[in-house]
């Protein structure tokens, strides 16, 4: 684990501490997760905007998805053994 020191306004602070002991959780603790969460967030933003962005291929415009999986699962040696 790597140490730092920052600098953090009064009024944040107050609700840092605030909250880690509701939570009772060190203060360390307590912004250690946040910042996980926080980065956590924005992973997930990015792959919420890959997949919103995501373009089928042409060719795949006009297949059902559900229909086309059922047809390769129909074929499938292991289902129908």
């Amino acid at each position: 684990m790597h140490r730092t020191q920052l600098y953090i306004e009064e009024n944040i602070f107050t609700q840092v501490k605030k909250t880690a002991k509701e939570l009772d959780m060190s203060i360390s603790e307590f912004i250690r997760k946040a910042i996980k969460n926080e980065l956590s967030k924005e992973s997930n933003q990015d792959m919420e905007t890959f997949i919103n962005d995501f373009k089928p291929v042409e060719s795949f415009n006009d297949v059902d998805a559900e229909e086309y999986v059922d047809t390769i699962r129909a074929k499938s040696r292991i289902i129908n053994e």
